[in-house]
């Protein structure tokens, strides 16, 4: 079975809960009346309904506009509290036609004697009593079992609903009205995407992940569960809901992991993502950390980052765990002196244990025009308690057709911060979005560069060279602000090229570039110019064009592309 085949033989399972279905309403829901005549849905429960912190809001978005939704629940209530509460009876007062009941969370031991009830009698009775009361108000009710905690062991859910869960599908039973199991669902959707994926469904706070409630994603991606198993157990509701929406809303959502176009082709494994042109390995994008190499300490391993790259000949122009500095690895995006919620936070070192950026999940493949390319997450996190992902960083990899003289393709970078605190990045003389060479192309010590710079010896003496667009060496161009910076050493005795172009419309462009004075890295770095600092209505963003080229750097070449770029 392929990667592919397997992902959306799980979708349909994922949403395939065998519980036995009822089939109610052979005639449309819908009707040419007005508002009032359009179907209406009430959505009665805890905080895990609502459209604040539950699937609701997902759920409405998937109706289409022949049907209304009304979302009744409310957070820290229970089956006992909603109806002492009065809202239940204003539930039946809006007199609906589905009425979708979820309870469970808030009715379980600690809760307090006004909400707990125990599953095995009084929520039972508390539920029978709801469907009673709705189907005599002539509602239709629709139970579903609790939205699951995420509560992780490794990469499996150990469940803390399931007794209530368990009363609620008896209580469908004995009653004989429709159920969605959605503590089941919510487990395989769980389990599939694992816990460092299903961070990007939670609420993200100064104290950490919320395992229990959703952020908008979360209910956008936990409501097609709720939907696709109402359709399954009412059929002529399908006309309430908009198909195109809910396929398109399904997570995991379905890709091909292995595509081809034209002379490019990309392949996904469960480590990697690797593309091609002609057959010769451009990038691979490392979804897990490679193995850490012996000798260096395991605290360097990283994830979602690029390497090896490759030129056309096959020369490797990148470096992951590089004895001199392991925690620089291929082409990466960190930044080093950060202060979020009086935290001071290094990304980029990952030696002091404060922060380190990492492969969350793989959104997309695609085949556009004739590009291949993918997009996936990536999060900074914190590595001290309390862990929080401060930031998510969109990385939109796109490989460019060239004649096989050289090797192109782009990468585009959105960082979003996913709490109400600001990350502040303070001024610092790197950090960023960078590039690592291989350690083939060390220089000795600062003043053998020192020598090439003042012309007393031939630059073959270096193990690598720095070009920007003003035509500066490593050391003149040291932050200075640069269209472009490119890399040449030599491979098999032979010069080898990594050219990086920044766009025009990148932050404080054209941005200040960390030319090492020794060592074959690069970055671009706005932090050199300033603090400044990243919130989560201001996303940071920026472009990058990468060229590698079997042979000695071109500035003019360079410039041309630069300018073709700019023109696209």
């Amino acid at each position: 079975m392929t990667t592919h085949q397997g992902r959306l033989l799980f979708v349909a399972v994922l949403l395939c809960v065998s519980v036995p279905a009822t089939t109610l309403m052979a005639q449309s829901p819908l009707d040419s009346g007005g508002q009032d005549s359009k179907p209406l849905f009430v959505l009665a429960g805890d905080s895990t309904v609502t459209d604040k912190a539950g699937w609701g809001a997902g759920f409405a978005e998937l109706l289409n506009e022949g049907a209304r939704c009304i979302n009744m629940a409310r957070g820290g209530r229970s089956s006992r509290s909603y109806r002492t509460e009065g809202w239940w009876k204003k539930c039946l007062d809006l007199k609906p036609d589905y009425l979708l009941i979820q309870f469970g969370h808030n009715d379980q031991p600690g809760k307090g004697p006004e909400r707990e009830s125990k599953p095995e009698t009084e929520f039972r009775d508390h539920l029978r009593q709801y469907v009673d009361e709705a189907r005599t108000a002539g509602i239709q009710p629709v139970l579903l079992t609790s939205l699951t905690r995420r509560k992780w062991d490794g990469q499996k859910i150990v469940p803390s609903l399931e007794e209530y869960a368990q009363a609620t599908l008896i209580v469908a039973g004995e009653k004989q009205i429709p159920v969605i199991d959605l503590h089941t669902s919510s487990i395989r959707q769980c389990e599939l995407l694992g816990p460092t994926a299903f961070r990007a469904f939670e609420p993200m706070t100064e104290d950490g992940a919320d395992h229990t409630h959703l952020n908008l994603d979360g209910s956008r991606a936990v409501a097609p569960l709720v939907v696709t198993e109402l359709l399954k157990k009412v059929p002529s509701l399908e006309a309430c809901f908009d198909a195109e929406k809910l396929a398109a809303s399904a997570v995991p959502q379905p890709y091909e992991g292995n595509i081809s176009n034209g002379s490019l082709s990309l392949e996904e494994t469960a480590d990697t993502i690797t593309i091609r042109n002609r057959d010769r390995v451009v990038l691979v994008y490392n979804k897990v950390s490679p193995p850490v190499p012996e000798g260096i300490n395991p605290v360097y391993h990283r994830s979602g980052f690029l390497h090896p790259v490759m030129s056309p000949d096959g020369g490797i122009v990148t470096a992951a765990f590089p004895f001199d500095h392991a925690h620089q690895h291929g082409i990466f995006s960190a930044w080093v002196r950060t202060a979020w919620n009086n935290r001071k936070i290094d990304f980029w070192n990952l030696a002091g244990g404060t922060g380190r950026v990492l492969h969350q999940r793989v959104i997309s493949t695609s085949a556009d025009g004739q590009n291949v390319g993918f997009e996936v997450d990536l999060i900074h996190r914190t590595e001290t308690d309390p862990v929080v992902d401060i930031l998510r960083e969109r990385w939109k990899v796109t490989v460019l057709p060239t004649s096989g003289v050289w090797h192109a393709f782009d990468l585009q970078s959105t960082q979003v911060n996913q709490t109400d605190l600001p990350l502040q990045l303070h001024e610092y003389h790197y950090g960023g979005h960078a590039v690592r060479g291989p350690v083939e192309w060390l220089t000795q010590s600062d003043s053998d560069v020192r020598k090439i710079h003042d012309k007393d010896v031939s630059p073959e003496f270096l193990g690598s060279t720095f070009l920007n667009d003003s035509g500066s060496d490593r050391i003149k161009g040291n932050h200075e602000h640069t269209r472009w910076v490119s890399m040449t050493g030599k491979l098999s005795r032979q010069p080898v090229t990594i050219a990086v172009l920044s766009h025009s419309h990148n932050y404080r462009a054209p941005q200040a570039a960390r030319l090492h004075p020794t060592k074959p890295y690069f970055a671009f770095s706005p932090c050199v110019d300033g603090e400044f600092s990243i919130e989560k209505a201001h996303p940071y963003e920026s472009r990058y064009r990468y060229l590698i080229i079997d042979g000695p750097a071109d500035a003019g070449w360079i410039d041309e592309q630069w300018n073709a770029w700019h023109q696209e």
